[in-house]
């Protein structure tokens, strides 16, 4: 008779009501610039990893991205004339942009990347829809900012610090300017990337720089932009742009975070959600210096993304505020009923 491992399992009726794990793990990559074409071209850092994914607001597998690259969808030139929208920073019309890439010798760099961080291209990454429920599973492959803290010389597992990025100018010594991304770790350690040799500054110093219009937000009409391994383009008109103060207290918010301590946006939500219970003037007070804590670019995500901030803001500043709101005035052009918010009224204290 021959011997059936599955036999005393079956008899046993083995209990699947197990105790759960899971595990991670690391996959190394690196960022690079790049244009990804949704309606009008934002500018974004694209993270290939090593084995073969390329993080571009879509998370397949290669084949995909190059696909992704070929429908334009991952773009490498902006059009003169069209705006390139830059997060955190604002929104310019462009003109005489030169580019370093086309299609193919793009994807062709994205591989050689890939082969730099995995030389044997080992368990190279193959898409596979996955469902639940007849709904399309989606990935996030959004990766974390970090640098390593070497104990030792050698240290084989040096300690991952996690930091966040930021968009901004640089205005170098001959009068250029840069797209650079600040790597934002701790008051003492902000690096300065996107450039042909990065380097690390203090908070002091970071401020020191704003001060003496090294670095920028808000950009002169006409000068011309240069962002490392993408191309340049000269400004010919801002949309909109964000205030260098904005992004300095977006700069110290990030390093409250990274502390541990909670974020003004958080503190703000918070406030919020006490006001929704006990409705007080003094909670709305406390609301309202909240929400002006917040960098003035970061205000719509104490609300979904459908609200943004409106409900709070009705409830600070009253309730016209309503008519800021995008399906208000949505509706309002297209003729249709005027949406509605109801916000609780202060109780007397």
């Amino acid at each position: 008779m021959k011997f059936n491992p599955f036999r005393k399992i079956r008899k046993n009726k083995m209990d699947f009501n197990l105790p759960k794990v899971y595990r991670t793990k690391v996959i190394r990559g690196v960022s690079i610039p790049s244009i990804i074409r949704n309606g009008t071209h934002f500018f974004v850092d694209l993270e290939v990893y090593e084995d073969g994914r390329v993080e571009c607001w879509n998370f397949e597998d290669f084949e995909h991205f190059k696909k992704d690259v070929k429908r334009g969808w991952v773009s490498v030139s902006i059009p003169n004339g069209e705006n390139i929208s830059i997060h955190g920073l604002g929104s310019w019309s462009i003109n005489d942009g030169v580019w370093i890439h086309n299609k193919e010798s793009f994807i062709d760099y994205v591989w050689s990347v890939i082969k730099y961080l995995n030389p044997n291209l080992d368990n190279l990454y193959s898409y596979s829809e996955k469902r639940e429920n007849n709904i399309i599973i989606g990935e996030s492959g959004k990766g974390k900012i970090y640098k390593e803290n070497k104990r030792i010389i050698d240290d084989p597992f040096p300690e991952k610090v996690i930091g966040k990025g930021t968009n901004l100018f640089l205005k170098d010594k001959e009068g250029k300017y840069h797209l650079i991304r600040l790597d934002i770790y701790n008051e003492e350690s902000i690096i300065v990337n996107r450039l042909e040799k990065s380097f690390e500054v203090s908070l002091v110093q970071l401020e020191q720089m704003i001060l003496e219009e090294k670095l920028l937000s808000e950009l002169p009409d006409g000068v011309q932009v240069n962002i490392l391994g993408l191309g340049n383009f000269k400004v010919e008109k801002k949309q909109y742009t964000t205030r260098i103060s904005e992004k300095l207290l977006e700069i110290k918010d990030t390093i409250r975070k990274l502390e541990g301590k909670p974020s003004t946006i958080e503190v703000c939500i918070k406030i919020h959600q006490q006001y929704t219970v006990n409705p007080t003037n003094d909670l709305r007070e406390q609301l309202k210096e909240a929400y002006e804590n917040i960098p003035e670019h970061e205000r719509a995500y104490v609300g979904d993304m459908d609200v943004k901030d409106t409900i709070v803001r009705m409830i600070i500043y009253g309730e016209q505020e309503i008519e800021n709101w995008s399906h208000y005035q949505l509706a309002k052009r297209m003729g249709e009923k005027l949406p509605s918010i109801s916000i609780p009224k202060p109780k007397n204290d």
